[in-house]
């Protein structure tokens, strides 16, 4: 497997892809046919447009994957919230990747789980089998900003598929503010789209997780719930609750997008350890009930969480990244792939440090780099995957020597 990057911010979408895959051209092996194209936009882009100026560089029978990004990162280049274009060609052999598309994802989260389950199934897909999935992450047919929401697809995947695969990925949006965006789906493009790429067993996808957040206070628990709204906490409603910890300093109208809650999925009384937290930011408030509505449903009764404060020091990057390719056993690492939760970029969160950047300086020219600022992050926690809120997963593809 041989992998190239290419990037472009030109505002021209034909001359931004153009660039994009005439760079990774030059990097890629021009003996071959390039066989996969991982490709990201933002929502400035016409994506019929982008994926027509692409393949007429890398050949009509090229697979075009992906959709859309808040922004992208390279290994020299970085930029989100604007007209950044990123793309990932894949030299490899046909029966390297299997490529499963299911359609009508929004308000159909467990069917498009289960539908995927029976695919999976069908493919001899193991626990261990890597597989790279992406989902359209808004849905736009209920009023407001509405997610969809990523744990019913997982739990719709186990109950056909019978377990979890190895499976990393991310929700896909084009801008902050949930632009309709599209997919682009191997030969086509539509929307409302989940995305699995399943590679063969010779191909190895390791991942960490940098979330950069630890425990601000001891546990609670959340005694009633309706879906993705957190009613009571401790017996109390949810927002009195919150209230009586955080007081004047941050009122409800400001838990959206900033209160995040973790789950230690390991030992609670264990020393922390970010690898078995799962973070949960607050979408909104809701002031009818006193509750608080979180991205994903899966803060029901009887969850333990604890408020999490985040991290403006980066060094906790370096040793993770280093240590998934200390950890490599003669493996050849080929691609590296980072999804970076949109809310950490710091234009957004208000802050003077980019965690993309510090990855990019790791990483160095060791492999390619592609990175993504996305809706929502996928990654294993506690060997199962889980769907995670301002978080960076790095992914490391590594081939057999």
């Amino acid at each position: 497997m041989h992998v190239s990057i290419g990037y472009s911010e030109n505002p021209d979408t034909t001359l931004a892809g153009l660039q994009a895959a005439q760079t990774a051209l030059r990097a890629g092996i021009s003996t071959q046919p390039c066989l996969m194209v991982l490709l990201f936009s933002t929502a400035r882009h016409d994506p019929a447009v982008l994926r027509q100026a692409v393949a007429s560089v890398f050949g009509p029978e090229v697979m075009v994957v992906g959709g859309g990004a808040i922004g992208v990162i390279s290994n020299d280049r970085l930029g989100y919230a604007g007209d950044q274009v990123g793309l990932a060609a894949f030299w490899m052999k046909a029966n390297t990747v299997d490529l499963l598309v299911q359609g009508d994802v929004p308000q159909n989260e467990d069917a498009t789980g289960e539908a995927l389950g029976k695919r999976l199934s069908a493919l001899g897909v193991t626990p261990a089998s890597p597989v790279l999935f992406f989902y359209d992450a808004v849905d736009r047919a209920r009023c407001g900003l509405q997610p969809v929401m990523v744990t019913p697809m997982l739990e719709g995947m186990k109950r056909t598929l019978g377990y979890y695969p190895a499976l990393c990925g991310a929700g896909l949006q084009g801008d902050f503010i949930c632009t309709p965006t599209k997919q682009w789906t191997g030969d086509g493009i539509s929307s409302g789209n989940a995305l699995a790429l399943v590679f063969s067993n010779g191909v190895q996808i390791d991942t960490t997780i940098i979330h950069g957040c630890w425990p601000a206070t001891g546990y609670y628990t959340v005694t009633r719930a309706d879906r993705q709204t957190i009613l009571e906490i401790d017996g109390v409603p949810a927002l009195t609750f919150m209230n009586s910890l955080l007081g004047e300093a941050i009122p409800p109208e400001e838990y959206a997008f900033f209160l995040m809650l973790g789950v230690n999925k390991g030992d609670p009384w264990a020393d922390f350890n970010e690898n078995s937290y799962v973070n949960r930011l607050c979408l909104t408030i809701d002031r009818e009930r006193n509750g608080l509505v979180m991205f994903e449903p899966d803060m029901v009764e009887g969850t333990r969480f604890q408020i999490m404060h985040r991290s403006m020091d980066l060094n906790y990057i370096p040793p993770k990244v280093e240590g998934l390719f200390n950890r490599l056993n003669g493996r050849k690492p080929v691609f590296a792939f980072y999804i970076d939760c949109a809310g950490r970029a710091a234009a957004y969160a208000g802050i003077d440090q980019e965690d993309g950047q510090t990855v990019r300086e790791i990483v160095g020219d060791r492999v390619p780099l592609l990175g993504i600022y996305s809706g929502v992050e996928i990654a294993s926690v506690e060997g199962l995957p889980r769907g995670l809120d301002w978080t960076g997963v790095f992914c490391l593809f590594s081939v057999e020597t």
